[in-house]
């Protein structure tokens, strides 16, 4: 006789089935992502083995079969990580986000870091009150920020998105490291959703961009090479001796123009992200971030209803 407990669910997850149940989506197994849905599958094999070995399992193992799409609105989804540690995805998102709200796009920004460790607790000009484990704030004309409330240990923690309508881009900042990440792609919506496009931020010294062609080598598994942009943050432009370390995946992406580049700015020009603007030495490199994702994306108001 197993000893199973129930398993324990909150109500935001138990909207989430019955919406999937009424529109005839259930599925169990690994991560599918199929185009048509944005569907993200969590596996459940290690809660199911656990139990036909007869193991005592008080939790499930992972999340269910989140449509994290259909639930929170999120429009196309840009996923920015750092690929090592200090990289400045935290600045890179957000600068993002303010060149899409400045040419009209409407924008939000997902803040997954655990609240201890988060870039954009003060980016906010706004505070719009917190639901569903989420705080959320306004900047700009138009940018929604909407931030982990509560403390979170792992990825799997971060609770799914809030539902918002009116959104044409969603920035993902994962606001875990790679290692967390990859470790946590079955059981954490934020490592497992389907993304339009993957932004990996990186620094120009060898450590770096060895750090950075590992997380190359493990999105080639998981995305098109077309797919991925990367920003290498503290250098103008591509040289052969600044580059001379990076690797097979960072040199194609380069040929491909998915390497962009982007000023490292001194302390006294950008003390923090608080509410004030960015300076403008973000604008430019921003902007063509913002173009090259459009070309993977497509028009980003063009599905306004």
């Amino acid at each position: 006789m197993s000893t199973r407990t129930a398993p324990r669910y909150s109500t935001r997850e138990l909207q989430a089935a019955a919406q999937a149940l009424a529109a005839g989506q259930f599925a169990t197994g690994s991560v599918s992502t199929p185009e048509t849905t944005r569907t993200v599958v969590l596996d459940e094999s290690a809660d199911a083995h656990a139990e036909h070995r007869g193991a005592t399992v008080t939790e499930p193992a992972a999340a269910k079969r989140v449509d994290v799409t259909a639930t929170a609105g999120l429009g196309p989804l840009v996923r920015v990580r750092a690929a090592n540690a200090g990289a400045g995805a935290s600045t890179i998102a957000l600068a993002l986000a303010e060149v899409a709200d400045a040419a009209g796009v409407r924008t939000r920004v997902l803040d997954a870091a655990a609240p201890g460790w988060s870039g954009l607790l003060g980016a906010t000009v706004t505070e719009l009150g917190a639901a569903e484990g989420w705080r959320r704030g306004r900047r700009g004309q138009g940018v929604l920020i909407d931030r982990v409330e509560d403390v979170v240990r792992v990825p799997s923690d971060v609770p799914i998105p809030r539902s918002v309508e009116g959104v044409d881009l969603t920035v993902l900042d994962a606001g875990w490291s790679m290692r967390e990440l990859v470790a946590s792609e079955t059981t954490a919506w934020v490592a497992a959703a389907a993304a339009h496009a993957e932004v990996l931020v990186t620094r120009p010294n060898a450590l770096a961009l060895s750090q950075n062609e590992a997380a190359l080598t493990h999105l080639e598994d998981q995305v098109a090479a077309d797919q991925v942009v990367v920003v290498v943050v503290g250098a103008g432009r591509w040289s052969d001796r600044e580059f001379a370390t990076a690797g097979r995946l960072l040199r194609r992406a380069h040929e491909q123009e998915a390497v962009l580049f982007a000023p490292l700015l001194p302390a006294k020009t950008l003390p923090g992200l608080g509410p004030d603007p960015l300076p403008k030495q973000l604008t430019s490199p921003s902007q063509r971030l913002l173009e090259r994702i459009t070309t993977i994306t497509g028009p980003l108001t063009a599905n306004r209803t």
